[in-house]
């Protein structure tokens, strides 16, 4: 018989890195397809048959990023802000349906992936201080606790929330000179 999917968990992610003025266009445009294009795909495609059955659950995974500009990883940002809406907006219409839709927003992860984006790792630890670090098995036992619940948004780590709270209410006029001047793919 054919298979369903009770769980769609959208991880993949890649950042380009610079300012956009220097950028390469296919590889922003493959970051959009990855980050953004393909969360679309696989929810439009998979939600249809959770909402037939009643029940299921999609775990679409944005950064805290999501929450404020990102000068220097400018479609990244953008792409995880629009991650971010989508799934709230995901969450509203399945209220009622047995199917959950929750965005998981991670700070740094020691994962390898500030080294596909070209930070070195030294680079990245310096631009973000060691409280904001979570690991990958951190963010993994919050994410599925958060997905269990029905959790809207989860956000790993307690100095994380609160940067993303502190950033989401400051004028974006204060905080864009502060991410530009400390931003590694931007020296």
């Amino acid at each position: 018989g054919e298979r369903s999917v009770e769980v769609l968990v959208n991880n993949a992610g890649l950042s380009t890195l610079g300012p956009v003025a220097a950028s390469d266009p296919e590889a922003e445009m493959g970051m959009v397809e990855v980050d953004v294009v393909a969360v679309v795909d696989l929810c439009s495609r998979l939600l249809p048959g959770m909402v037939d059955r009643g029940r299921g659950a999609v775990l679409n995974v944005a950064s805290t990023a999501a929450f404020q500009p990102l000068p220097g990883q400018a479609g990244y940002g953008a792409g995880k802000a629009f991650v971010l809406s989508y799934t709230q907006s995901l969450a509203g219409e399945l209220r009622g349906t047995g199917v959950t839709a929750t965005t998981l927003c991670p700070g740094p992860v020691h994962t390898g992936f500030g080294e596909r984006a070209g930070f070195s790792q030294e680079d990245a630890e310096a631009a973000l201080p060691p409280v904001m670090w979570v690991s990958a098995e951190q963010v993994a036992l919050a994410a599925v606790k958060g997905l269990d619940r029905g959790r809207l948004v989860v956000i790993p780590g307690r100095a994380n929330r609160v940067a993303a709270a502190f950033a989401q209410v400051t004028p974006r006029s204060l905080l864009l000179p502060v991410l530009v001047k400390n931003h590694p793919g931007l020296q």
